[in-house]
């Protein structure tokens, strides 16, 4: 019973102890943990882009889309009734053509024959006129008629218009002698003739295939479509907005394919603009005329083109990227270290860009650093933007 009672004596002094024991431990750890810690770096904010606003004259341009159409575009019509005869296949559309080439060539012996005979009797009354004014004219209107008669006779040549009558008397034996009824029958003669040949009024494409070799056409009957292809024009819809940034003394502008980064860039010149407004789109046409000699072929006509047009030069205003300005109207601006929201009235938008009208004072600081979620007062630390 005496050694249970020592054994547990024993226990109970040694649970004692590490108690004890984890007692100093716990107040060790209770003073070292209470020691003062040192205090933590204050938050300096954000690192933001800071610009100074300064105002300059910018120059603005109006960037709208148009429609290429050409300077002439022309359906040719035959003025005479005859049978085709070009070669096969030289009417197909997209042949290129120069100005003054044949376009459609008609049979046109029957208008052949009949110039000949009118000429044969243009010169026999032109040399029955002779007869009469060998004894009753002076030598000078004889050699003149004489003349005239050799000129008739070279049928290289065309009907050569009539001397000028110089006397009543002269013009009394030219009218005698059928010398005028036979002139102008001639000379309409010949005139028709010019029909049964169609030439090319200027520099062109056929559009659409023409009239088939061995077919026959009527007078008025339509024979092909000639494009010009090289002098263009591209209409551009503006609204009224766009139209009040137009400088009325700047004509210039720059055509680029539409939906093409990089595309090649043609000058053209404005012209002229439509005298009413569409009432559907409340726009008004613009007209920019420009050349393509090299016939690029993604500003041929039937291309829609994007156009930059001179615009106004502002005397006063700071251009920003577009994605500075919040949906409210306001940009972010840096105001000893905080982050404050400005309003600004907008001139225009240019691109990427949105050109301020001079509604903040100059030395405001711009933040050109893109936040998220800003708020006001957010904490900023500016680092100054190199110009």
């Amino acid at each position: 019973m005496k050694k249970l009672f020592l054994k547990h004596k024993k226990n109970l002094m040694i649970m004692a102890a590490l108690l004890i024991a984890a007692a100093g431990i716990t107040a060790y750890l209770i003073n070292f943990s209470a020691e003062p810690e040192a205090p933590e770096e204050e938050d300096e904010g954000r690192l933001v882009e800071v610009a100074e606003l300064s105002y300059a004259p910018v120059s603005l341009t109006v960037e709208a889309r148009g429609y290429i159409s050409s300077t002439r575009s022309i359906q040719i019509l035959s003025r005479v009734a005859g049978q085709v005869e070009n070669p096969p296949g030289a009417l197909k559309s997209g042949t290129a053509v120069k100005a003054g080439d044949v376009l459609v060539h008609l049979d046109d012996q029957s208008i052949r024959n009949s110039l000949a005979l009118a000429r044969v009797q243009l010169i026999q009354a032109t040399a029955s006129l002779l007869s009469a004014l060998k004894t009753d004219s002076s030598d000078t209107v004889y050699q003149r008629w004489q003349e005239y008669l050799r000129e008739l006779n070279s049928h290289e040549n065309q009907i050569p218009p009539l001397p000028e009558t110089k006397t009543e008397r002269e013009l009394l034996l030219t009218s005698t002698y059928g010398i005028l009824s036979a002139y102008y029958t001639a000379r309409d003669r010949e005139t028709q003739l010019s029909y049964y040949r169609v030439t090319a009024p200027f520099d062109g494409y056929i559009v659409g295939d023409g009239v088939e070799s061995g077919s026959f056409v009527t007078a008025g009957q339509t024979l092909l479509t000639l494009t010009d292809t090289v002098h263009l024009e591209v209409a551009v819809p503006l609204t009224r907005d766009q139209m009040l940034l137009l400088d009325e003394n700047k004509t210039g502008a720059f055509i680029k394919p539409a939906g093409l980064p990089g595309g090649r860039a043609l000058t053209a010149e404005r012209v002229r603009q439509d005298g009413v407004m569409d009432s559907s789109t409340q726009t008004i046409n613009v007209h920019l005329r420009f050349d393509n000699p090299e016939a690029y072929p993604l500003l041929l006509p039937g291309n829609y083109a994007e156009v930059k047009l001179q615009g106004i030069t502002l005397d006063r205003a700071y251009s920003i990227p577009r994605a500075l300005l919040n949906a409210d109207g306001t940009i972010n601006v840096y105001d000893r270290g905080k982050l404050v929201f400005l309003p600004v009235e907008t001139a225009a938008v240019q691109g990427d860009s949105v050109i301020l009208k001079p509604t903040l004072p100059d030395g405001t600081g711009i933040i050109l650093t893109r936040l998220q979620k800003p708020f006001p007062g957010m904490a900023l630390k500016k680092e100054v933007a190199v110009p």
